[in-house]
Parts: C-alpha cells; structure tokens; sequence
C-alpha cells in the first residue's frame, strides 16, 4: 500500500560558493531559560547541514560565511530540550539569534534509561530502525549509538507507531561516513502515511584508510545519483533519461492495479503502462529561480542506472518506484530541492530510502560526481599562481602586499590540490634574499613582507611556485622581474608607460578632479567577454604616480595564468614532488656511529609550552605532518636508546627548487638624483637617556632617546598595562583612543604617515620586529607584554632610517629580562637539541589613512601607496565601491584592478586619475 512520506530532511544538495556569494553570519548567545546563566560548549548547528559550532565560555557562538536564504539554526546540549530557530538570511547580512534553553524536569542516567527497557520496547525499536534508518544497504552498515533514549508511548490513532526522543539520537553511517546527531520532533508511521521531522547536525567521520575514504566518496556520489533530488534537477535540465531516470504512467484503460500485471515490463509497455508525456513538463513559477514539475497520476519510475536485488519485473533489474503527487505539481529548486514534499507519495524503491540515505544539504555532488569520474591526467591536476602586488616597483625598506590568484586544471581539484605557497624574492646573481610560505585558502592567497632596507643591488625577481608545480618544471612557475631602489634612485620619466590593455574592468570615480588630502570614492564595474555583469573576487592597489612613475608589468596575467602547454595524456605516476596540504617537519635519528635507528621521540614546542610523542621508523626517521603554524616556532627533541643514553637528532632541509632566470628580463631605465625619496628630519637634541645596563649590545636603531629600566614601570600605578606604565616614564609619548571601539594608538613623534599609512611607532621584542597584523597595532602589541617581564624599554622618538619606512615614526624596542630567554642550549648533553622552524607568514594588515578619523596634526603625508585592498567582492550586479584618501601631491593616482571572475575569467584593468 502506497503511503504519504513526508520526510523532512528529503532535500539531498545544497551548493555553497564562498568565495563569491553574498554569504552572511549568524551570531548570538544561548542561555538557561531559568536561571539565566550562559551555557557554554552548547553546540549550534544548521540543520542537516556539516555546518556547526560550540558557544565559548560566555555562551556565545558566531556560524559564518552561511548562504542567504531561508536556514533553520539548531541548538542542542545534555539535559536541555533540543530547540531549532527558523531564520531568513540576507545576502551579505548580520543576524543575532539568542536563544534560552529549557532544562528537563527530571534527567536520568544512562544506566536508569536502559534498566527500564523490556522485550516489548526492545520489538519496537527493531521496528523503529526500519522505519527511521531503512532497509537497504545503506541502512545494514547505519546503526543508532544510543538507542536507549527512544521511547515508544502508545498512539492516539489506531494502528498507529510514535516514537519520541529527549535527548539527540547519535547515528553512525558507515556507509556514507557520516555521524549524524539527531534531534527528533516527531515519529509517526500508520497504515497510510509516516512523518519523521526533525534537526540532523552532520559531523564528516575519519576513514580508517585511503580505500575507506574513497569508498564513503563511491557511495555518497551512488546515493545522490539515484536520489529524487537528483531526478528532479534533471527533469529541469531536461537530462533525465541520459542520467538514468525513466517515466512511464498508467495508460487510460488499462490495468490500475499493478497486481493484476505481467512480471515482464516489455509485455507491459503499451498495454497498461506508456511512456509518460507533459506538455510542458516544466513550468517556471515565482519566486525566479523556483519551478513547477507537471507529474500528474501515478509515475512509474525506472532507475536504470542502478542495480536491484529484488525486482519487479524479470526485465527490468533496476530499482523502481512510484511517485502520486497531491495537486499533480512538485515544486522544486534550481538544484532539485523539492519545496512542497508533504505532497510526495513514494512506495518502491524511493520509499525505502530513509536517514541512512541522508546527505547534508552542504554536500556538493557535483563535485563528488566529477572527482569521482575524472582521470588523473597531470593537465587535470595542473596549478598555476599570479601574485598582484599594491605596486609595480619598490624601495629598500619597503613592505610588499600581495593577492595570489590561482588557475586550476579542473576547478573541482582545487580543494584536493596545493595549500602551501611559497614566495622568494631572488637577486640577478640567484641568490636567495627571502624565502616565505603563505597558506592558500579557497584558491587564493593573501600576504605581505618586508625588504631589507640593506639591499644594494636594483634587480630582482619574485619567484612564487607550490610543491606540485616542480613537477611540471620552472616555466610553470610565477617569475616577476622587480626592480628594488636605493632612496636617491629614480625610474626614468622615459619608462612612462599607460598604453594598458584592460580585460573586463571599467572604473568611474564620483569627481574628476581633486586636491590634496581629499577623499575619492570609485566603483568597479566587473563584466564577462560578453559584456554580461559578473560576480568577481578582486584586488586594488592605488599610488601616487608621481612617485612611482607607471611601468610596464612585464607579465600579463592572463599569460600567467595560462594552463596550455601540457599533454592530455601525461600521468601522474612519474612525479616525485607531492601535494603540500599543510606543513612538514621531517628529521632523522641517529647512534653514535651515525647509524639511523628506530627510537621514541619527544618534541617540546615554544619551551615546554607542549609537548608531541612520536616514534623514528627503524632508519630512523621520524615525521610531524599535518602542521598549521604561523611565525618562528621553537622546536626542541629529545630521544634515547633502550639504556637511556642520548642519541642524534636532525631536522631535515627539503632540496630548494632551483632558480632559472631568463637570460634578458625588462627593467626600467633608473636615474640617480641628489634628493632621497625619504629624507631622515633632522632632530632637536634631547636631553640625555636614562642610563640602565651598560653592557647591553648596540641597536640596529642606534642610541635611544629614552631608556625606562624594568623597575621603574612597575611604580606607576598602571602596572599590569604597559601602555599606560610607559607613557609616564616618556615624555613624548601620547596615548589617544580611536572612536567607539576604545582601541589605543600611540604617539611618540609629530605624527608623519608611513608607507602603510600608520602612524604609530615601530614595537620590537629582544631585537626583533613585532609586526602589526589583522585589527592589531603598536598599542595592542605592548599591551600582551607583562611590565614585571621586562628589563628595560629603549624609545627613539627620532625617525630611524636604518629601519627605512618602518622607523619613520620612531621605535619602542623591548628587552625582557635573561631568566625569560628560556634557551636549552645547556640541555645539550641530555639528548635535546633545539631548533627554530618558520611556518606560514602571518598577514599584514594594509592601513589607509581616514583624515575624517584623524583628530591631530599630520607633518607630512607622502605616502606611495594610498590604497590597498586584496578582499574585494563584486557582487551580481558586477559593482563595487571603495575609497581612499590622497596625500599631499595633486597630481594623479593609478588605480590597478587584478581579479578573476565567478567562472575563472581574468579581471584586468589599469586607469588614470586626477590627470591634469
């Protein structure tokens, strides 16, 4: 008998594109209905979604980057009543959700639950796993972890089967490799109809092994492929029959009864079953994006892609099904979600699929599917960078912001592929200046370094390439010639160049002209070949162009990111260079003889802060993989033979990717002038520094002004703050707060803005550069250091040109007392050996300068760079707008757009402002 299913977690696929949707965020906090205390580790989720969370210790839990639309927020914890939230999300939109939880009356243990169940409920609930997880294949590797919180209270309807549940029910699919915590609403199943509605929070399982992996990939794109959602998009895409979906209806007059047919479906087709005919099949409806699916009657679904072990018809060995539609109308999404599912009638095949078919709504089949059916060619798993740099050439001293851009093979691999990227800064001689790795995310990078302020010489190259990439050799590789000057040098006017080809991006500014120290605001119009709007991520850079002179970027990005050039039929089984997914130490152990062998390894991070337990093969090499670090991180290892004695450690150096160079590369024609591009002020004498520590080693910054020893910080008052605690030892030095958010700033010269806009003085530790980065400054750096830590603080108010753009606005240099300097050095002996490894490059924060902000006097503002943007969106329409402030030149500004659209098409535009 056919019955009415309404399941409500029958949609199978949502898509989700982060990089370029309007994606939201939904914040908020979870309290005690009775108490009003927070509740913390509460987990939030979006239901039938991997999407999910805990609120922190003030009960408070942010889940962003969610697709706009209508979302259903869940909210589950031990001893409270599981709650869901029906939201509506608009793109780019903030919504607060708070929520208070009510606990039950009475909670008992898990011991008590199962004492209390008896044959009877233990018959019900194998009745329940049928009905709740199914009965196929899937369903025999799904079990339930906790059965024991299902209860079965006795129907008001007769013949009726309700089950109830307080707390979640914790399913593990084994098949699909899913744990799924389920909070049920309701269970209902009777003779003609069963309802099961609830929250399912998805969590991905680990696979045992790489067979398992690929197995839980096989099975998932299986169960999609067959799946209603599946039929439904192809019916909209017109498809069905080509992916395996077939429709037959009753034909007028003939047998009704599918009892009173043939077991042969030839015999069938045309007598009591046709070939099922709409005209239209489909019919778009409101809102745009929705359609209507014409299914009237009863329709015979043949699934002829699959395989079915028990079957209808002795001719057709596939699953079939049959589908009655109340209304004749399913209403569907794009992606095949039907939106009107209690209308749905299943029986056969269809309807045997239950919780063990479930797929998360953030599943992307199609991905999956082509993943799954794609062959391992190395044009396939090809990957290619172009890094967009805030300018086209720099100075000593400067810092360089950067937006990697990626191209890929097939876009479905770019998950599977690369997440390390590495970037080097290499002379005309090949020497390597700078090596540095940024983590890839989405397919994009963001980052930035500095240039020593030494660097004599004026040619250069910034060399960017992934592990992978070595595999294909260094013609694959980003290779930028980059021209580095010395302050008096310039470009010649000679190498003036604007005759720029734009791709797909058109600028309008909202004035034509404009003055010194005045606001611009310009909209970015982003569209396809085609001229169609689209949607787009992208980067802008703005400078000064009488300050840096517009050259020619020698390599375009669209040659940058070109993937020709590679054989359809190249393999990948002869490549020696793997996948970087994350970071790797790798390090052998060794006897006294220099032998490796096997041993028990301990690994101490940052001075014994943690510790890692790991274990040398019987070569002796060990391996931490799997590792996300940003900065310096110290390292100390610790192994011993069976008699306690220290044996050898060794970190391993990976073979550096060796540098090819093009034997002609363009560099501008330079010119020397008289006049720097930065001149060091000259100072007032002031009075003479305190005197502390007379064998402290000379600063790279010279003599500091001010010197305040340790001591003397701690007798302020401010103690546990050192902002506050040095402002009254130095008299020059100003703390303001910035607007609403209370944040501090410092001043400690007249107020000149530096290359990156900031201007706050440059903080270092025991000699070394705390940069700023994300939302963070000077203020915020001191801040996280402990006044009873520190031996003295040495303060130049003067500009530090041996620190080039950095020391514009003075330093705050920091010097923690010896017994802090946690070396092992003397550990030596005892089988430790230390070692300083560096990670991912952590991000710089590009500042601009806000004059609407700035309250004080500013001296000077000869800023290069006025603005610098790498996260930019455009949206649908193809437009966004952005603005910046000028400096004290009015002459024009180049505005330089790189990006790459919503289907991979270069973004391409370089334009001219304020030209007068």
């Amino acid at each position: 008998m056919n019955k009415s299913a309404f399941l409500s977690l029958l949609a199978f696929l949502g898509l989700f594109n982060f990089v370029f949707a309007q994606s939201g965020t939904i914040t908020g906090s979870v309290k005690d209905a009775e108490t009003g205390e927070t509740l913390p580790f509460c987990n939030v989720f979006i239901n039938n979604t991997t999407i999910s969370t805990v609120t922190d210790m003030d009960g408070k839990f942010t889940l962003s980057n969610l697709e706009a639309g209508p979302l259903e927020v869940g909210f589950s914890f031990m001893g409270y009543v599981a709650e869901t939230r029906k939201v509506t999300l608009n793109p780019g939109g903030n919504l607060t959700v708070n929520l208070s939880m009510k606990p039950f009356a009475t909670e008992l243990s898990d011991v008590e639950i199962k004492a209390s169940r008896d044959k009877n409920w233990e018959r019900d609930l194998r009745k329940f796993q049928n009905l709740f997880i199914g009965i196929d294949d899937a369903a025999s590797q799904t079990k339930i972890l906790n059965p024991w919180v299902i209860d079965f209270p006795v129907g008001a309807d007769k013949g009726a089967f309700v089950a109830k549940a307080d707390l979640p029910i914790e399913i593990e699919n084994q098949y699909l490799g899913y744990k799924i915590t389920f909070n049920l609403n309701e269970f209902f199943d009777s003779p003609t109809n069963y309802r099961i509605v609830g929250a399912a929070r998805f969590e991905e399982m680990s696979p045992e092994s790489e067979i398992q992996k690929s197995t839980w990939i096989k099975n998932r794109a299986e169960i999609y492929r067959k799946s209603p959602m599946n039929m439904f998009r192809s019916i909209l895409n017109g498809t069905q029959e080509r992916e395996g979906f077939f429709l037959y209806g009753d034909k007028a007059g003939g047998s009704a009864s599918r009892n009173m047919r043939s077991d042969i479906f030839a015999n069938e087709l045309g007598n009591s079953v046709v070939v099922y005919k709409a005209d239209p099949l489909v019919t778009p409806t409101s809102p745009p994006g929705e359609y209507f699916i014409n299914l009237k009657g009863r329709i015979e679904i043949h699934y002829q892609k699959g395989f079915a072990q028990a079957n209808t018809y002795k001719d057709a060995p596939y699953p079939i099904s049959w589908l009655e539609v109340n209304g004749g109308k399913v209403k569907v999404k794009e992606n095949g979600m039907v939106i009107n599912p209690q209308d749905l009638v299943f029986s056969g095949d269809m309807d045997r699929k239950r919780i063990s078919n479930l797929l998360p709504l953030d599943y992307n089949a199609e991905k999956a599917i082509q993943l799954q059916d794609l062959a391992k060619t190395a044009k396939n798993y090809q990957e290619k960078v172009y890094l967009h740099t805030d300018k086209p050439y720099y100075y000593a001293g400067d810092q360089v912001f950067f937006k990697g851009y990626f191209a890929y093979g097939n876009s479905y691999l770019r998950d599977e592929l690369s997440k390390v990227l590495h970037v080097e800064l290499v002379s005309g001689e090949r020497d390597m200046v700078i090596e540095k790795k940024f983590q890839i995310r989405d397919g994009i990078v963001v980052g930035d370094f500095y240039l020593p302020d030494s660097l004599s010489g004026e040619k250069y190259f910034l060399r960017a390439y992934t592990n992978w990439m070595r595999n294909y050799g260094p013609n694959q590789y980003f290779l930028q010639p980059l021209s580095i000057l010395d302050p008096y040098k310039r470009i010649a006017p000679e190498e003036t160049f604007t005759n720029w080809k734009n791709q797909g991006a058109a600028i309008q500014a909202d004035k034509a002209q404009f003055g010194t120290r005045e606001k611009v605001t310009v909209t970015i119009n982003v569209a396809n070949d085609k001229g169609q709007s689209i949607p787009a991520t992208l980067s802008v850079g703005v400078w000064d162009a009488r300050q840096l002179v517009p050259v020619k970027r020698t390599l375009e990005m669209a040659n940058a990111l070109n993937l020709h050039g590679v054989s359809e039929n190249l393999g990948l089984d002869r490549f020696s260079y793997p996948i970087e997914r994350s970071l790797k130490l790798s390090g052998t152990v060794t006897d006294e003889k220099g032998k490796g062998t096997a041993a028990q390894v301990t690994a101490f991070v940052n001075d014994f802060q943690g510790m890692v337990d790991l274990e040398s093969g019987s070569n002796g090499t060990f391996v931490l993989d799997d590792l996300e670090y940003f900065g310096p991180l110290k390292l100390a290892f610790s192994a011993m033979d069976k008699k306690g004695k220290p044996l050898k450690i060794d970190l391993s150096t990976p073979l550096k990717a060796p540098i090819a160079l093009p034997e002609e590369a363009y560099f501008p024609k330079l010119i020397t002038l008289a006049k720097p591009i930065r001149i060091s002020e000259v100072e007032e004498e002031l009075p003479a520094a305190k005197q502390t520590n007379s064998n402290s080693k000379p600063a790279i910054y010279g003599n500091p002004d001010f010197v305040v020893r340790g001591e003397d910080l701690t007798k302020t008052g401010s103690n546990t703050d050192l902002v506050n605690s040095l402002a009254g030892n130095v008299p020059s030095m100003r703390i303001n707060t910035t607007g609403a958010t209370g944040q501090q700033s410092i001043r400690i010269r007249g107020g000149a803005v530096s290359g990156q806009g900031s201007m706050e003085p440059l903080v270092m530790v025991n000699g070394a550069i705390m940069g700023a980065s994300g939302a963070s400054n000077a203020a915020d750096n001191l801040r996280s250091i402990n006044p009873f830590d520190i031996d003295r603080v040495e303060v130049v108010t003067r500009m530090a040109p041996m620190l080039g753009d950095q020391g514009r606005n003075g330093i705050i240099a920091v010097y923690l007392k010896d017994n802090l300097d946690m070396s092992l050095d003397g550990l030596a002996g005892s089988g430790i050996k230390e070692f300083l490894v560096e990670g991912f490059q952590p991000t710089g924060t590009f500042i601009p300068v806000d004059y609407a902000q700035i309250t004080e006097p500013v001296e000077k503002d000869d800023r290069q760079t006025l603005y610098w943007n790498p996260y930019l969106i455009a949206d649908e329409k193809g437009t966004v707008t952005f603005s910046f402030y000028t400096n004290d030149s009015d002459g024009p500004v180049v505005v330089e757009v790189r990006g790459l659209g919503i289907d991979g098409e270069v973004i391409v535009g370089t334009f001219i402002l304020n030209q007068k």
